[in-house]
C-alpha cells in the first residue's frame, strides 16, 4: 500500500494538541495522503461506551484510515500512561512492518512523553511508596498536595489536573523517586526524558490557536454533547462499574451529579465548560515544554489547508 506514497524520512509521525483544536479531523486528512494509520494517544477515547462524552472520531473518519486504541477498552478497565506505551508500541511496529505511517494523535501530553519521550515507568515507588502517597493526599487534601507538588516539581504542577487526588499522589510520587534516584531537581530530570534520544525518527507538530477561539470551540462541543446525547451516555453507562480513571472523563461526574438531582443540567455544563478550559490551558502549557516540536496556528485554516501545511514541512524536513 505504502508503495503509492512518496517515500518519508521519519518512522512516526506524531499531531499533538488542545482539546477542540480540530487534531482529529486533520490527522484523517493527513493519514489518507501519506498513507498513515492513527494511533490514539488520548486517555478517555480509549474507553467503549463513551463516543460522545470523549468526542471520538465520527464513523465516517473511522472508515477513512484505520485507527487504533480508539474504544479499545471497557469502561471498566483502568488505564494510564505505561499501559498506552505498552499497547502502542506493537502497533507502531506493525503498521511500519506493513508500510504505512504510523501517526500518534492526541492531546495528553504524559502519553506522548511515555511513549516518544524516553519516559521509563520502572522507577515506580513500589506499592508501599503508592500508598504512602495515596494517604498522604487524603491526609492533607487536593489543595495541600497541589501546593507541595509546586515546590517539589514546578513543572508538573503546571500541567497537572490539581483535582485530581490521584494524579497528585502519582506525581508525588515521581517526584520522590527521581529525587532519590538522580539526585537532580525533577524539572531538571523531566527535561532529559522529554530530550531523550527516541528510539524512532520522529516528527512532531502541535496545533495551535488563540484560547479565546478555543474556549469558544469547547463551548460549542459542550452543547452539541449534550444534544447529542451525552445524558443518556452517562445514564447507561454508570449502571455497571466504572473504573477510576474512565469516571475521570469530563462532564462524567458532572452529568452523574445531574442525574441524581444535585444539580441542573445548565448548572453541570457551566462545569464540564470550566473544566474543558482549564485542561486545553495545561494542555497548552505541556505544549511549551515539548521540544523539537513545530507549531502550527491553525486558526481561520480548514483541516485540509492544515494537512498541506503539515505535509510540506515533512517533506521539506526529508529533503
Amino acid at each position: 500500500m505504502r508503495k503509492e506514497f512518496e517515500p518519508l524520512d521519519i518512522s512516526i509521525l506524531a499531531i499533538f494538541g488542545p482539546t477542540a483544536v480540530g487534531k482529529s479531523r486533520v490527522a484523517v486528512a493527513v493519514a489518507k495522503k501519506l498513507g498513515g494509520e492513527i494511533v490514539s494517544a488520548d486517555s478517555m477515547q480509549v474507553y467503549r461506551g463513551l463516543p460522545i462524552l470523549t468526542d471520538q472520531p465520527t464513523a465516517d473518519m473511522l472508515a477513512e484510515v484505520p485507527h487504533h486504541l480508539i474504544a479499545a477498552i471497557d469502561p471498566e478497565e483502568e488505564y494510564s500512561a505505561a499501559e498506552f506505551a505498552r499497547l502502542a508500541e506493537p502497533l507502531i511496529c506493525d503498521i511500519g512492518d506493513r508500510g504505512n505511517l504510523p501517526m500518534i494523535v492526541g492531546g495528553t501530553g504524559l502519553y506522548l512523553r511515555a511513549l516518544l519521550g524516553g519516559f521509563s515507568f520502572a522507577g515506580s515507588g513500589g506499592r508501599s511508596m503508592k500508598q504512602k502517597w495515596d494517604e498522604h493526599v487524603r491526609q492533607v487534601g487536593v489543595e495541600a498536595a497541589f501546593r507541595e507538588l509546586q515546590t517539589t516539581d514546578p513543572d508538573a504542577a503546571a500541567c497537572i489536573d490539581r483535582d485530581n487526588p490521584r494524579r497528585l499522589a502519582r506525581a508525588l510520587e515521581s517526584a520522590e523517586v527521581a529525587s532519590s534516584a538522580t539526585g537532580n531537581s525533577t524539572a531538571a530530570e523531566r527535561h532529559r526524558l522529554w530530550s531523550a534520544e527516541s528510539p524512532y525518527r520522529v516528527l512532531s507538530f502541535a496545533l495551535t490557536a488563540p484560547r479565546e477561539d478555543l474556549y469558544r470551540q469547547i463551548d460549542l462541543r459542550v452543547e452539541r454533547m449534550l444534544t447529542e446525547g451525552a445524558v443518556d451516555e452517562v445514564r447507561l453507562l454508570r449502571e455497571s462499574r466504572v473504573s477510576v480513571t474512565a469516571a475521570q472523563a469530563i462532564g462524567f461526574r458532572e452529568l452523574c451529579a445531574y442525574l441524581d438531582g444535585q444539580v441542573t443540567l445548565e448548572e453541570a455544563a457551566a462545569t464540564i465548560r470550566q473544566k474543558s478550559h482549564r485542561y486545553a490551558k495545561r494542555q497548552l502549557t505541556w505544549m511549551r515544554k515539548m521540544p523539537d516540536i513545530v507549531r502550527i496556528d491553525v486558526a481561520g485554516l480548514a483541516p485540509d489547508a492544515i494537512a498541506t501545511a503539515i505535509i510540506d514541512r515533512i517533506h521539506d524536513t526529508s529533503d
